[in-house]
């Protein structure tokens, strides 16, 4: 491996490690403990829903619904380790070769880090904008999120491969950003019966999260068995 890609893990495990263990020294808020841990078992077994990124040796699953989820309703501290929690089940979760522990790190630090962009940036803009809309809350939320998490990733692979950085990033991830959108629907939905109904019965919306996986895996394994749609989607 290069030694800037090693720098680059180095460092975004150094920072994204800080923001982690500095929001729960300084900022632990855990308001209503039954209904976080609700929401954070959901998001473990959302975890366990993986779906194979094609020509690429990650995955993704569905526990970003549960991240935009929490920075509508849920404090940082709250966001902030359900989301690393999530993720560190999905790295070592069913995996086909055993994860270093360098991996790991990183993509918790890396998870950590676009937590803290996409909610600070999602929350700053709405009280900028003088503004209380959950949608447009939410729609920031999820491509600041989607933007600085691939961009994270992506950038490792152009060090260790030495491909561009737009290249990579757009075969990897471009082409996933609608799944992105739905799921900010889908999580605007929850936090809205949550706050109307009450957050027990909002989880029984959560079982759609199965559908948004089984409706991801099919189109990834569509553009996996056309390359050459998959490669004009990621040119365009």
């Amino acid at each position: 491996m290069p030694n800037k890609a090693k720098a680059y893990i180095g460092v975004t495990i150094l920072v994204g490690f800080a923001l982690l263990i500095g929001c729960l020294m300084f900022q632990a808020q855990f308001p209503d403990l039954p209904r976080y841990f609700s929401y954070l078992l959901f998001a473990v077994v959302a975890s366990t829903l993986k779906v194979q990124l094609p020509g690429f040796t990650g995955t993704i699953s569905v526990n970003f619904l549960f991240i935009l989820i929490g920075i509508a309703d849920f404090t940082f501290a709250e966001t902030l380790s359900m989301g690393c929690t999530a993720i560190l089940i999905q790295c070592v979760w069913r995996t086909k070769t055993r994860p270093r522990f360098a991996q790991v790190f990183f993509n918790v630090a890396a998870l950590a880090l676009s937590i803290g962009v996409a909610y600070q940036v999602s929350h700053y803009v709405m009280r900028l904008a003088k503004a209380e809309s959950l949608s447009a809350l939410l729609v920031i939320a999820a491509c600041t999120y989607f933007m600085s998490n691939t961009m994270l990733i992506s950038g490792v692979l152009c060090l260790v491969e030495g491909k561009p950085l737009k290249k990579v990033w757009q075969q990897c991830y471009l082409w996933s950003f609608p799944y992105y959108l739905v799921g900010s629907a889908i999580a605007g939905l929850v936090t809205v019966s949550s706050r109307t109904v009450g957050w027990e019965v909002s989880l029984l919306l959560l079982p759609i999260m199965y559908l948004v996986f089984v409706f991801y895996r099919l189109y990834v394994e569509r553009f996996a068995q056309n390359p050459e749609d998959f490669a004009a989607k990621t040119a365009a």
